[in-house]
C-alpha cells in the first residue's frame, strides 16, 4: 500500500516538474519497468476530468476527450525520453525498495534522500538507500568509495551509516566517509555535530569512538583497530570542491588514489610507499604535472611508459674527483 501511495505521489511530483534529479532518475527507472503505468493512466484521467464540484458538466467535445490511445502515447513519449536521460544523467538502478546510486570516475554526484538529508558522492563511489526509511531508524550503506553526508535532525529516528565494518550513527549533523576498496583505511570526519564509531559487529569499549567537529577516526580493515586523531576537517571534504588534496597521507594511499584514478599501475619500493605527505592539486590536473611536483617535493623520480610507473629515489649525482 505504501509503494502504491509513492508511485502516485512521484508521478503528481513529475507532473507538477518538482522532482530532484535523483528522484528524475528513479521515475525514469520505474516507468521503464512498467511500474508507472496504472498511476500514470489516473493522473491523465484526473487533469481531464471536470474541476468545478456542483456544477452538471457540460456535454463532452470529441477534442475534449482524452482517450485511452492518448494516454498510451503520452507514456511511448516519456518511455521515448529513457534512453537519452539514462545516457545523459547516468541514473541510479532500482531493485525492490532499494536506490543503488553509482559514480563513475571524474563524477559527483548530489543525492536528496528521502528525509530530506543531503549526500555528495565522490567519484568512483556506490552507495545503496531504501526509498523510504523505516519507522525508527534511516539506514544507508556505502558499498565503496567516499561521501558526504549533511543529515537532517530526527532524534526519534537516528541515522545510520555502514561502510566496509563500521557502522556511524548520527541523530543529526555533517560528516565525511571514506572508504574505497583499494585503500586499507576507513576514515570518518566530522565537520558538524557529533558521531559515533563502531565496529558493525557492535563491540563495545575500545571499538567505538565519539567525533566532535575536526576529529576523524582512522579504522584499519586488516587490524580491525579504531583510532582517533584531530584533523582540519575542511581537508576531507575538499574534493567537493573539485581539489585533490593528500593531508598527512602515506605515499602508498596516494599511489593507490594515482592508480584509481588514472587506470595506471604504480610500483615504488617499501621505503616510499612508507613517507608520509601533503599536497594539494585540480582534479582536472594531468598525471605527469602531480608526478612531477610529488617528486620535486619528496626528492624522487618516476619513469612513465604504456600506463606503467616506476617511482625511485632520486639518485645524487657522482662527483668528478678533483685532479691532483
Amino acid at each position: 500500500m505504501e509503494d502504491k501511495r509513492f508511485l502516485e505521489e512521484l508521478v503528481k511530483r513529475y507532473v507538477a516538474n518538482a522532482l530532484s534529479r535523483e528522484e528524475l532518475d528513479i521515475f525514469f527507472r520505474l516507468l521503464a519497468e512498467g511500474k508507472l503505468d496504472e498511476p500514470l493512466a489516473s493522473q491523465l484521467d484526473e487533469e481531464a476530468a471536470p474541476k468545478t464540484e456542483g456544477v452538471k458538466p457540460l456535454p463532452q467535445r470529441p477534442w475534449m476527450a482524452v482517450s485511452r490511445t492518448f494516454r498510451i502515447a503520452a507514456s511511448i513519449l516519456l518511455v521515448m525520453g529513457i534512453g537519452f536521460y539514462v545516457w545523459k544523467h547516468h541514473a541510479s538502478a532500482i531493485f525492490g525498495n532499494t536506490v543503488s546510486v553509482i559514480t563513475g570516475k571524474g563524477e559527483r554526484k548530489e543525492i536528496r534522500l528521502p528525509d530530506g538529508s543531503t549526500v555528495w558522492l565522490n567519484e568512483s563511489s556506490k552507495m545503496e538507500y531504501p526509498w523510504h526509511f523505516a519507522e525508527r531508524q534511516r539506514k544507508v550503506v556505502l558499498l565503496d568509495g567516499e561521501a558526504y553526508f549533511d543529515i537532517k535532525r530526527d532524534e526519534a529516528k537516528p541515522f545510520f551509516v555502514e561502510a566496509s565494518g563500521t557502522t556511524t550513527r548520527v541523530l543529526g549533523t555533517a560528516f565525511n566517509i571514506r572508504s574505497y576498496h583499494f585503500l586499507k583505511s576507513i576514515l570518518v570526519t566530522v565537520t558538524r555535530g557529533k558521531v559515533e564509531v563502531e565496529r558493525a559487529d557492535g563491540a563495545a569499549g575500545p571499538e567505538r569512538k565519539i567525533l566532535l567537529p575536526n576529529e576523524q577516526v582512522s579504522y584499519d580493515v586488516g587490524t580491525r583497530e579504531i583510532k582517533k586523531v584531530n584533523v582540519n576537517s575542511a581537508n576531507a571534504v575538499a574534493w567537493k570542491e573539485g581539489r585533490l588534496l593528500f593531508d598527512n597521507e602515506s605515499f602508498a594511499n596516494v599511489i593507490a588514489i594515482l592508480e584509481n584514478k588514472f587506470d595506471v599501475k604504480i610500483q615504488a619500493e617499501e621505503s616510499i610507499r612508507e613517507y608520509h605527505m601533503s599536497a594539494e592539486f585540480a582534479s582536472t590536473d594531468s598525471l605527469p604535472r602531480i608526478l612531477d611536483l610529488l617528486s620535486l617535493a619528496n626528492n624522487l623520480e618516476y619513469h612513465l611508459e604504456d600506463h606503467q610507473i616506476t617511482l625511485s629515489k632520486k639518485r645524487r649525482p657522482i662527483l668528478n674527483p678533483v685532479p691532483m
